[in-house]
């Protein structure tokens, strides 16, 4: 009886260590994949260039909605979504605005539609595959300058759409 209480918890205990460090051990991975890639390729992470041009909006823009209208660059807050706790990559990015404890989704960028045109190249060019694409840019979406930019560039079409709106 006693055995299996101990087996039962150390599975628990294993089960909760696996949940909360595939997501460290992933972004790890990524981290060092990228950095051996770009220096193969000779490039630069900070340097490869990128559009907003896949966003989706998720509110109608010019918005009506008095949260929205009356956002504040901090009410803004992104968060990864990921495809599982267990072994997880990351499936695209949410724009959330916190107003009053409350979270309304602005905006989401998958990271299959996140494209890089110096990527692309390399990919026709046969000197990355798929996967490398796929790991190089979802290192450069959760870059902490990329994710910033995504903030402003959200918050610039909030308030241009509330300038004509």
């Amino acid at each position: 009886m006693m055995s299996s209480v101990i087996i039962f918890i150390g599975m628990v205990v294993f089960i909760g260590i696996l949940i909360f460090t595939s997501r460290v051990f992933y972004l790890m991975e990524l981290k060092r994949f990228t950095r051996k890639m770009t220096r193969q390729l000779g490039l630069d992470i900070l340097d490869l260039s990128y559009s907003f041009d896949q966003m989706v909006y998720v509110v109608s823009l010019p918005s009506s909605i008095e949260n929205i209208k009356n956002a504040n660059k901090n009410d803004l807050l992104i968060d990864r979504e990921y495809t599982s706790y267990f072994f997880p990559e990351l499936i695209g990015i949410k724009i959330y605005l916190e107003i009053d404890h409350s979270k309304q989704t602005i905006a989401y960028l998958p990271i299959k539609s996140f494209r890089l045109p110096k990527l692309d190249e390399l990919l026709e060019q046969g000197k990355i595959n798929e996967a490398d694409y796929l790991k190089i840019s979802t290192f450069k979406l959760i870059h902490e300058t990329t994710l910033n930019d995504i903030s402003e560039e959200v918050y610039k079409q909030l308030m241009y759409n509330k300038n004509i709106g």
